[in-house]
C-alpha cells in the first residue's frame, strides 16, 4: 500500500535512540525526508548517519526542546532546507521520579516543559507551515500513564495534560487541515532503555512484571509504536484527528 508519504517533510524530537530511533527508519522507509534533533550531538549523528545510509535525506541538529530559541532555529532550518513542513512528531519526554513533597518545584516545571510545553511550542511554530503546504500532521507521544493512573507523579499529570491538548487543538485547527493526534505507548522495551536497566538489575522485578501487567507475555518494542506514527502520518489517515490511540499489548486498562 502506498501510504502517500514519499517526500513529506517530517520534524521529529528526542531522535537519537529508542522510539525516535525508529520512528525516523520507520518514516524514512516510505521516502519521507526527515529533520530529527534530541540533546546529545553524538548519538544524533550516528542516528543521522544510519539514516542517511539507508538512502534518507536528514538534517540533524543537536538541541534541547525546553529552549525556545533553539526551536525556533531548527524549524526555521528546517523550511530553509526542505522548503516547508508536513509532520511533526512530539517524542521526546522524561520523568521527575518522587512523591508530592520529594520533587521540587523546579523539577516539577521541568517535568511539564520536556513533555508537555516543548510540544505547545513546536505546534505552534509549525501548524502555520503546514497550512501554506495545504496541511500537516501533528503527532504527541504521551503514554497509557496519560491516559490512566500509574507511572511517576509529574509524568502521569504531564502526560495527560498532552492528551487533553492534543484534543482541543485538533478542533481548533482542522480548519487549517492539520490533523492532531496522540499515541500512548505502553512500556517499551529497548537496549539502554529504563526497563532494560531495571530488568537487569532485578530480574525477579521483570518476572513478576509481565506476568501481572503483560496479557501478551512481554514488553513492546520500539518499531511497534513507529507503525502506529507512520500511519497517523499518512494522508490515507484524512479522517482521523483528535484520538489518542494506546499501542501497548493491552497493557493499559483503561475503557476509553
Amino acid at each position: 500500500m502506498d501510504l502517500q508519504l514519499t517526500g513529506k517533510v517530517a520534524m521529529l524530537t528526542g531522535a537519537s535512540r529508542g522510539l525516535g530511533r525508529a520512528m525516523a527508519q520507520a518514516l524514512a522507509a516510505e521516502g519521507v525526508r526527515l529533520s530529527i534533533c534530541a540533546r546529545g550531538a553524538d548519538a544524533l549523528e550516528q542516528s543521522a548517519a544510519q539514516l542517511r545510509a539507508s538512502g534518507a535525506e536528514v538534517l540533524a541538529q543537536a538541541a534541547d526542546v525546553c529552549e525556545a530559541s533553539a526551536m525556533q532555529s531548527w524549524t526555521q532550518a528546517t523550511v530553509k532546507q526542505f522548503g516547508g513542513i508536513d509532520i511533526l512528531i512530539n517524542n521526546a519526554g522524561g520523568a521527575r521520579v518522587g512523591t508530592l513533597n520529594q520533587v521540587s518545584e523546579e523539577a516539577w516545571q521541568q517535568a511539564f516543559e520536556l513533555n508537555f510545553f516543548s510540544a505547545v511550542r513546536l505546534s505552534r511554530l509549525c501548524a502555520d507551515e503546514m497550512e501554506k503546504r495545504g496541511g500537516g500532521a501533528i503527532i504527541n507521544i504521551s503514554s497509557i500513564y496519560g491516559r490512566e493512573a500509574g507511572g511517576p507523579l509529574t509524568y502521569n499529570s504531564s502526560k495527560s495534560a498532552m492528551i487533553a491538548f492534543t484534543k482541543m487543538l485538533a478542533r481548533e485547527l482542522a480548519p487549517r487541515r492539520v490533523r492532531v493526534n496522540s499515541i500512548a505507548p505502553g512500556s517499551i522495551l529497548y537496549p539502554g532503555g529504563n526497563w532494560e536497566r531495571a530488568f537487569q538489575a532485578n530480574p525477579a522485578f521483570e518476572k513478576d512484571f509481565i506476568s501481572h501487567d503483560f496479557p501478551a507475555g512481554r514488553l513492546g518494542k520500539p518499531e511497534e509504536v513507529a507503525y502506529a506514527v507512520v500511519m497517523l502520518a499518512s494522508p490515507l489517515a484524512s479522517w482521523i484527528t483528535g484520538v489518542c490511540m494506546p499501542v501497548d499489548g493491552a497493557q493499559g486498562r483503561s475503557n476509553i
